[in-house]
């Protein structure tokens, strides 16, 4: 989500501080500050951003927690107070939540519990109306073979490395999903296991479904057995998508070409932007007006919906302005054809701007992914560039 988190963590054993540390450096999205000794002898962060979260450690010295708790609370009135504390027993959690904690956290600290606890805090902040929600954007071509994958993939990439935001990508083909592939990874979980779950869908449930890829994304899988797909409900995937847009400041989808079902539509009509990937084939054309027509007819904004081009030859016997005068619509995007750089990183499953930055295509992606964040910024450049690089 758009909003940093600033977290302060106050404890006078460096174990805790080493545990929390750990984890907290794992998360996208959030500052932290480790402050160390008897805290209750001097004002905490006087004159400082107020602490979203402050993580305090029940054996800390130099006082006693309910006290620590009172002047915390009197102090940082809007902060929410996780309390670390090795006694489990339900009396003690009562006593700290009575004091002003927000969240009881079990000493030896568990990556899972807080980071659970961390996620839960932002969606709060979300439905308060607090902090924005993020945004859904999904990748759909006029027909098989065009390349979505690819760009969805490497969007999601280059907005987390370069961008610096947090991104999930979720694999909505799900007859014959391929992300998996290209990433190199076969998860264990998928989809299939938040829509069996469905009744328990939360933080912990998402979390432990998805994949936390070295590529910085985390990454949903289809399933593994086409079988399951009737396991998967439009419901299921409606709820799946609103908790990720809590979550994230992206979630990519990365849908099947022109295969309208039940979760396809669904995953379209909750997307704040749409990319519609064609090239320059009559066949993808046509079908890339007909499904922007379509889509008017579903109610989906056509402000919502950019159409790109992908493997753009500019010997090519369609120009872009013809294209936008068949589609009647202006062209958002032109990736170039870089097809022996993007092969070789699909086989030895690497998104290309992980793999190699330099390459024509990386290059591009990395201003797509500014423009799709900026458009007003980027509107008189797309991706194409003439004599002396100015752009056309």
């Amino acid at each position: 989500m758009p909003h940093e988190l600033n977290i302060l963590v106050e404890s006078s054993r460096k174990e805790v501080l080493s545990q929390v540390s750990d984890v907290l450096s794992t998360l996208p999205k959030l500052a932290f500050s480790l402050t160390y000794g008897p805290q209750l002898q001097h004002n905490t962060h006087t004159g400082k951003k107020c602490p979203d979260i402050i993580v305090l450690d029940e054996g800390t010295e130099g006082g006693d927690i309910i006290s620590r708790l009172h002047q915390l609370k009197e102090q940082f009135a809007q902060t929410s107070i996780f309390v670390i504390s090795p006694d489990i027993s339900p009396k003690n959690i009562v006593r700290l939540m009575k004091a002003g904690a927000s969240e009881f956290i079990c000493n030896p600290v568990k990556a899972d519990n807080l980071i659970d606890a961390i996620e839960e805090f932002r969606i709060r902040r979300v439905n308060a109306g607090k902090v924005a929600e993020g945004k859904i954007c999904t990748f759909i071509s006029s027909k098989g073979g065009l390349g979505s994958s690819v760009v969805a993939v490497n969007s999601a990439v280059a907005v987390a490395r370069q961008l610096g935001q947090s991104v999930a990508l979720c694999d909505m083909s799900l007859e014959s999903g391929d992300l998996s592939v290209m990433l190199d990874t076969m998860p264990e979980l998928t989809i299939v296991e938040l829509c069996r779950n469905f009744h328990r869908l939360d933080v912990s449930l998402f979390r432990g479904a998805i994949t936390r890829h070295k590529a910085g994304i985390d990454f949903l899988a289809a399933p593994h057995n086409p079988s399951d797909i009737k396991e998967i409900k439009v419901e299921h995937v409606q709820e799946i998508l609103v908790l990720a847009r809590k979550l994230y400041d992206y979630t990519f989808l990365d849908c099947p070409a022109m295969h309208l079902n039940d979760s396809t539509l669904a995953s379209l009509t909750l997307s704040d932007r749409i990319f519609l990937i064609s090239d320059l084939s009559v066949p993808a054309i046509r079908n890339a007006s007909r499904l922007c027509a379509h889509l008017e007819k579903l109610g989906i904004a056509q402000s919502c919906i950019e159409v790109v081009i992908n493997r753009y030859i500019k010997r090519s016997t369609l120009s872009i302005e013809e294209v936008e005068k068949s589609i009647k619509r202006p062209v958002f995007w032109a990736f170039p054809n870089d097809f022996v750089e993007i092969v070789s990183s699909i086989n030895r499953g690497m998104p290309l701007v992980q793999k190699n930055a330099s390459a024509m295509f990386s290059r591009n992606i990395l201003d797509f992914v500014k423009k799709m964040q900026k458009p007003d910024v980027y509107r008189d450049y797309r991706g194409i560039k003439g004599v002396f690089g100015k752009a056309i």
